[in-house]
C-alpha cells in the first residue's frame, strides 16, 4: 500500500524511499486505530478490512464518517495557547470558524461578566417573589400555564433538556460541535439569558478543554430556535448522553468530562431554557458556509482566468469602461481580478500573444460574462455575510432579562427567519459559480470548441480523459438545482399551534454547505481541466500569476498522459480550494496590481475597432515614390 501510494503522487510525495513514511493503521469499520504492535489475529475479525493513513495526509475536512470517531479531524490536534475574549457584541464569523478549528480558547470580558451577573439577580429575585414568569416558574410552549412549584425548578429545566433532546441523524463533526458551542457562550455573555455566572464559566470550561457533546445534525425546525440541537448540547454539559474529546474519545458524557478534571453542571432555575434556546444551530452552520463561499469565489475567478487562457480567450470583456457604465461593486471586483491575473503587458502571456491576430470576434458567454455572473454571487455573500454577522451577536433568547429595567419581556428573537432566509439565497447564488463552471468544463473537453484534444487527452479511444469527470461535474450541477430549492418558504405548525409559524432554518444551513460542497467539487475538475488544457498549448506559457497556480496543482496532481484513476486527482485538487492555496498563491500579485495603480493596457487586434486606429491608417505618411 506504501509503495502504491508513493508511485501514485507527483515527486514521489516528497519520500526518499517507502520507509521514510510514517503511518497508523485504522480499521475500516468504526475507523479505530491500531497499535504498531497489535496482532492482526487479535485485533480484526474475519473479513474485516484496513485502511493506512498517512500522517500529513489525513483525508478532506469535509468527509462526515457513518461513526462520529472523528479521529482524523483530531490526530494533531494540539491544545491552543491563545484567546479570543467574547463580549456577545464583537464576534465575526472568521473568529468563529477559527474557534471551531480549535486555534483559541475562550474567556469572558469584565463587561460581559457584568451583563451576566446582572441578569441572573433578576431571575434569582423572580424566584424569591415566587413571580409567574414563562420559562423560569412555568411550563413551555403549550404548557405555558402551568405554574410550577418552587422546589421544582431545577427539575423542570433537567426535564426541559432530557426531553429536548431529539434529535435524529449523524452527529455534527467536531469543529462544527466547537463552533455551536462557542456561539452560545458568545450569546449568553451578551447578558440577556439569565444564566449565573458560574454556569457560564463551567459551560467555558468544557469548551477549552475540547469536550463535544453528541449534537445529531437533523430535528430543528428553527423556531422555537434550535431546540433539538442545543438541547444535545445541553445534555452533555449536564453529564448525560455521548461525549467526545482528543484526549478520551467517545464515551459517557460524565467520564469524559471527569477525565478532564471537569464536574457535570447542575442547572439552576431559567438556565436549560437559556442553554437551548436560540439559532445558533443555522448561525454557526451559516457562518462556515459564508466563509467557505468567499473562499471559494475568490478562487472561481482565478479558475476561469486559468480556463480563459487555455481556451485562447480575449481579455477585450474585463475593460474598465464597460464595467464603469454598469457598476455593481462584486462585477467591477472579479473584472479587476481578471485583468490582474490576464493583463499580458504586466505579466507576459505568450499564449495571449500567440493567437492575438486571430479571427474571433468575441467568447462564449461562459467566458465573457465572468464578471456579471460571479460578480452577483460575490454580492450575495456580502449580504448574508452581514446578516450572518449580526445574527452571531444577537439575543435570541426567550423570555429576554433586562436587567436594566428589571424585568422579563417574552418575543420571538428564536424565530430563525432572517439566517434561514439568508442561507436559502445564499445556496441559490453560490450555486451559479458551478453552473458556469461545468460549461466552461465542457468547452474544455469538446474539440469543437476549444481547439483541444477531445477530452483533453492523447490517443482519444484508448484513452477516455476528463470524459467522465465533466459527467460528474454535470451531476453535482442537476443535484444543487434541487438543492437550492428554499427550505423557508416551507412552514409546519408544531407544539399544539403554540409555535404555528417555523423557518425550517437548519435544513436551509445544511443543504447550504451541501451545495458549496458541490461547487468546490465542480471548480475542482475545472482547475484540473484547465491546468491539462495548457498541456496542450506548450512550450507556451501563459501569465506569471496562472503559471504559479498550474505549478501549485502539478506540485499534487501530475499531467494526464494516459487514462488512471481520476478521483484521487479530484480531491487533491478540491482539498487546494478548501484550504485556499490557490487564492494564496495568486492573491499577492492581485493585490500589487491594485497598488500599484498600473495602467490598463488594452493591445490592439484586428477584431478590435476603434477610431484611433481608423485615424492612423487614413494618416499613414506615403513611403517614397507613393503620390
Amino acid at each position: 500500500a506504501l509503495r502504491r501510494y508513493v508511485k501514485n503522487k507527483p515527486d514521489n510525495g516528497g519520500f526518499a524511499s517507502v520507509d521514510d513514511v510514517h503511518f497508523l493503521v485504522r480499521r475500516c469499520k468504526g475507523l479505530g486505530l491500531l497499535d504498531h504492535e497489535d496482532l492482526l489475529e487479535v485485533a480484526l475479525e474475519d473479513n474485516e478490512f484496513v485502511e493506512v493513513v498517512i500522517e500529513g495526509d489525513a483525508m478532506s475536512p469535509d468527509f462526515i464518517p457513518s461513526q462520529p470517531e472523528g479521529v482524523y479531524l483530531y490526530s494533531k490536534y494540539r491544545e491552543p495557547e491563545k484567546y479570543i475574549a467574547l463580549d456577545g457584541d464583537s464576534l465575526t464569523t472568521e473568529d468563529l470558524v477559527n474557534l471551531g478549528k480549535g486555534r483559541y480558547k475562550i474567556k469572558l470580558t469584565p463587561t460581559a461578566e457584568k451583563k451576566v451577573q446582572k441578569s441572573r439577580e433578576v431571575i434569582d429575585s423572580i424566584v424569591k417573589e415566587k413571580t409567574v414568569v414563562y420559562g423560569i416558574t412555568t411550563g413551555f410552549g403549550k404548557f405555558a400555564r402551568t405554574v410550577i412549584p418552587v422546589n421544582k425548578l431545577e427539575e423542570l429545566q433537567v426535564n426541559l433538556v432530557r426531553s429536548h433532546s431529539s434529535g435524529v441523524g449523524k452527529p455534527l463533526i467536531p469543529e462544527r460541535c466547537r463552533m455551536l458551542l462557542a456561539l452560545r457562550i458568545n450569546v449568553l455573555a451578551k447578558g440577556y439569558s439569565g444564566i449565573s455566572l458560574e454556569t457560564l464559566k463551567q459551560v467555558i470550561e468544557v469548551f477549552n478543554a475540547s469536550c463535544l457533546p453528541y449534537i445529531p445534525e437533523k430535528g430543528t425546525v428553527g423556531a422555537s430556535g434550535d431546540l433539538a440541537p442545543l438541547s444535545h448540547l445541553a445534555l452533555g454539559l449536564i453529564g448525560e448522553g455521548r461525549m467526545w474529546s482528543p484526549k478520551s474519545g467517545w464515551a459517557d458524557a460524565k467520564y469524559v468530562l471527569e477525565a478532564h478534571g471537569l464536574k457535570p453542571i447542575v442547572l439552576k432555575p431559567k438556565e436549560g431554557l437559556a442553554l437551548i434556546n436560540g439559532t445558533q444551530m443555522i448561525t454557526s452552520l451559516g457562518c462556515e458556509a459564508v466563509e467557505r463561499a468567499s473562499a471559494i469565489a475568490r478562487q472561481a475567478d482565478i479558475v476561469a482566468a486559468l480556463t480563459l487562457e487555455g481556451l485562447k480567450g480575449t481579455t477585450k470583456a474585463f475593460d474598465t469602461d464597460i464595467h464603469a457604465v454598469r457598476p455593481h461593486r462584486g462585477q467591477i471586483e472579479v473584472a479587476f481580478r481578471f485583468r490582474s491575473l490576464l493583463d499580458s503587458d504586466h505579466h507576459p502571456s505568450e499564449i495571449a500573444e500567440s493567437h492575438r491576430f486571430c479571427d474571433r470576434v468575441q467568447d462564449a458567454y461562459t467566458l465573457r460574462c465572468c464578471p456579471q455572473v460571479h460578480g452577483i454571487v460575490n454580492d450575495t455573500i456580502a449580504f448574508v455575510k452581514n446578516i450572518i454577522t449580526t445574527e452571531l451577536n444577537s439575543a435570541t433568547d426567550n423570555p429576554m432579562v433586562f436587567a436594566s429595567r428589571g424585568e422579563t419581556i417574552s418575543g420571538g428573537n428564536f424565530h430563525g427567519e432572517y439566517p434561514a432566509k439568508a442561507l436559502d439565497y445564499l445556496a441559490i447564488g453560490v450555486h451559479e459559480l458551478a453552473a458556469i463552471s461545468e460549461r466552461r468544463i465542457e468547452r474544455l473537453c469538446n474539440p469543437s470548441l476549444s481547439e483541444l484534444p477531445a477530452f483533453l487527452v492523447a490517443e482519444g479511444g484508448l484513452n477516455s480523459g476528463f470524459m467522465i469527470a465533466h459527467c460528474t461535474a454535470a451531476a453535482l450541477v442537476s443535484e444543487n438545482k434541487v438543492l437550492c430549492h428554499p427550505s423557508s418558504v416551507d412552514s409546519l405548525s408544531t407544539s399544539a399551534a403554540t409555535e404555528d409559524h417555523v423557518s425550517m432554518g437548519g435544513w436551509a444551513a445544511r443543504k447550504a454547505l451541501r451545495v458549496i460542497e458541490h461547487v468546490e467539487q465542480v471548480l475542482a475538475i475545472e482547475l484540473l481541466a484547465a491546468c491539462q488544457g495548457i498541456e496542450f498549448l506548450r512550450p507556451l506559457r501563459t501569465t506569471t500569476p496562472l503559471e504559479k497556480v498550474y505549478d501549485l496543482v502539478r506540485s499534487v496532481v501530475r499531467p494526464w498522459i494516459k487514462d488512471r484513476f481520476m478521483a484521487p486527482d479530484i480531491e487533491a485538487a478540491h482539498r487546494l480550494l478548501v484550504e485556499q492555496k490557490v487564492w494564496e498563491v495568486a492573491a499577492p500579485y492581485i493585490e500589487k496590481y491594485r497598488m500599484e495603480h498600473i495602467p490598463e493596457s488594452r493591445p490592439v487586434s484586428p477584431t478590435a475597432f476603434s477610431l484611433e486606429s481608423l485615424h492612423k491608417k487614413s494618416t499613414k505618411i506615403p513611403e517614397s515614390g507613393d503620390l
